[in-house]
C-alpha cells in the first residue's frame, strides 16, 4: 500500500463521529488536483462521465488480451450500451499489450494487461512508464486439457434431444427469455456432466466474458477456503489495521456481516465507478467510510462489503505475493478455472466485487463445487457446510414470496415461482449466473450482455430447463 493512503486512512479514523469522517472527506475532495495526487471517491463512487473512457479501456484490454476478441465485436457487444454516444474507437497497443482510450472531452485513459493478471486501469497520476509498478505473477503455462474429460478437462460430448436444442435455442434468440436480451453462452450440468451447452457466434470453451458481480460468489468462496485452512473465523472481526484505533465502532464488524452484506457501513451500492473505471485503489474507498448502522441490522447491497472481504484476506495473508497467487492456487487451478482471471487495482488489491474475466465452462465448474459441497476430487476444499451457510437467509434481510434474497455474496431463488426449494445463485450485472439446484443434482450457467434496462428471465429459464433435461 501506498504510504499516503495508509496515512489518510490513519487520519481520519483519529474521529469518533461520522459527521467528522463526512468533514474529513470535503477536505479531500476540495482539494485541488494535481497530477501527483492518486483520483479519490468517497465509497469509491464516480459518476459514469468521470470514468467513460477508463469503462472502454478496461473492458477492450480485458476482452481482447484475455478472450483474443476483435475491436469489431467488443464495440458490438461490449459497449452495446454507450454506442448511442458515439466514442471515440480505443486504440489497441498490442506490442505493449495496452489500450488507450479517449473520450469526448479528450481525457485519456489506459488499461495495462499482464497476462497471468489480466487488465487493470492506471490511475490518472500514471503514465504508461508506471506499467512496470503493477503487480505481476508468473505461472507455468495452461496444461492441455483437451483429452480429459470435464470436469478435469475438455472433453465434453452433450447428446441433447430436439427439445434440449430448442431451449437452449431460445435462450439465445434474444426474446423468449426477455425481450432485447443477449445471451452468450448456457451450459447445463446434471449429475456431473454437462448434458447441454450452446454459446453465441464468437464464443465458445475457451471465450468469455466479465462476471461483473458473480465474482462476489468468488471472493466468499475465497474466504471459505481460508477458513477451512484455519485462518479466518468468520464470526471474528475483520481486523484490518485501519480500524484499530480509539475505539472505532467498525471494528464490531466480522466476515459473515460482510459475506451477509450487513455491515452498515455508509457505502455507494453497487455504484464504485472510481474503483472500476477510474484508477482508485480499493483500500482507500472502502476502509474510510463511517458506520452508520449497527451492524447486521440493515441490508444494502454493497460492493464495498465484498471488497473488504478481500481486503480482510489481505491482511490476515500477510504476503502480497501469496495474497496475488492465492485465487489461483487454492482455488483455479485446482478445480479447472484454467481460463479465469481475477483483476486487481494498481495497487494488487483484487477488485473481486466485479472485475474477473471467465468462461461459462469455468462458472460451471465452480457451481459444480458448491453442488459437490466443497468436495472436488475426493479433497475437502471449502468447510463442510459452507455450501448451506453462503445459502442461509442474511439474518437484516427478510425473505419475501416471489421476490429473490440473500445469503452469503450469493442469491436466492427458491421464492421465485418454479424455482425449487434450496436453489442458489450467483448473479452478475447483465445477467451472468451460474445457479446450483441441489434437489436436482444440476448446475445452471447463463452468461450475457443484455442492454441496461434489459432482464433476463431466470427463474422461467430454469423452469424451462427443469421441463426438458
Amino acid at each position: 500500500m501506498l504510504n499516503q493512503i495508509h496515512f489518510q486512512a490513519h487520519f481520519r479514523t483519529q474521529f469518533s463521529t461520522p459527521r467528522l469522517v463526512a468533514f474529513a472527506l470535503a477536505i479531500m475532495i476540495a482539494l485541488p488536483s494535481t497530477a501527483a495526487v492518486p483520483f479519490s471517491r468517497p465509497a469509491g463512487a464516480a459518476e459514469t462521465i468521470e470514468v467513460g473512457a477508463g469503462y472502454i479501456a478496461l473492458f477492450t484490454c480485458s476482452a481482447h488480451f484475455i478472450m483474443g476478441r476483435p475491436l469489431e465485436d467488443i464495440m458490438r457487444v461490449e459497449m452495446v450500451d454507450i454506442a448511442p454516444f458515439e466514442p471515440p474507437l480505443p486504440e489497441i497497443d498490442t506490442d505493449r499489450q495496452l489500450v488507450r482510450a479517449t473520450d469526448h472531452d479528450g481525457n485519456v485513459a489506459i488499461a495495462a494487461f499482464r497476462d497471468t493478471m489480466g487488465c487493470t486501469v492506471l490511475p490518472p497520476h500514471w503514465t504508461e512508464a508506471d506499467i512496470v509498478k503493477l503487480p505481476y505473477v508468473a505461472y507455468p503455462p495452461r496444461p492441455d486439457v483437451s483429452a480429459l474429460p470435464f470436469p478435469e478437462g475438455d472433453k465434453a460430448n452433450p447428446k441433447m434431444n430436439r427439445a434440449q436444442r430448442a431451449v437452449l435455442s431460445r435462450a439465445l434468440d434474444g426474446k423468449s427469455f426477455g425481450e432485447k436480451t443477449v445471451t452468450l453462452a448456457t451450459v447445463i450440468i446434471k449429475d456431473g456432466e454437462i448434458v447441454g451447452e450452446q454459446y453465441r457466434p464468437g464464443f465458445g470453451i475457451h471465450t468469455g466474458y466479465r462476471t461483473w458481480s458473480t465474482a462476489k460468489s468468488i471472493a466468499a468462496t475465497l474466504v471459505g477456503i481460508a477458513s477451512h485452512a484455519g485462518l479466518i473465523d468468520i464470526d471474528q472481526p475483520l481486523g484490518i489495521p485501519e480500524w484499530q484505533y480509539f475505539k472505532d465502532p467498525r471494528q464490531e464488524i466480522t466476515w459473515r456481516h460482510l459475506l451477509n452484506m450487513s455491515s452498515g457501513l455508509q457505502s455507494a451500492g453497487a455504484g464504485t465507478g472510481a474503483i472500476y473505471f477510474g484508477g482508485q485503489d480499493a483500500v482507500s474507498a472502502i476502509t474510510t467510510t463511517p458506520l452508520v448502522a449497527d451492524p447486521n441490522t440493515v441490508w444494502k447491497y454493497a460492493n464495498g462489503d465484498t471488497l473488504l472481504l478481500l481486503y480482510g484476506l489481505r491482511h490476515v495473508l500477510n504476503d502480497d505475493l501469496r495474497y496475488l497467487r492465492y485465487p489461483y492456487e487454492e482455488l483455479f487451478l485446482r478445480i479447472g478455472m484454467y481460463d479465469s482471471r481475477y483483476e486487481t487495482d494498481h495497487l494488487g488489491n483484487f477488485i473481486g466485487s466485479s472485475q474477473m474475466y471467465t468462461t461459462a465452462r469455468d462458472l460451471a465448474r465452480f457451481g459444480l463445487l458448491y453442488l459437490q459441497e466443497g468436495i472436488w476430487n475426493g479433497e475437502q476444499i471449502l468447510p463442510e457446510g459452507w455450501s448451506e451457510l453462503v445459502a442461509t437467509a442474511a439474518p437484516a434481510l427478510a425473505r419475501q414470496d416471489g421476490k429473490q434474497g440473500y445469503g452469503g455474496q450469493f442469491w436466492l431463488l427458491d421464492r421465485l415461482p418454479g424455482v425449487p426449494e434450496g436453489t442458489y445463485t450467483t448473479s452478475g450485472n447483465k445477467g451472468q449466473l451460474t445457479t446450483i439446484i441441489p434437489s436436482e443434482n444440476m448446475v445452471i450457467v447463463r452468461t450475457g450482455v443484455d442492454p441496461n434496462g434489459v432482464a433476463w428471465q431466470h427463474a422461467k429459464f430454469i423452469a424451462a430447463v427443469l421441463e426438458t433435461f
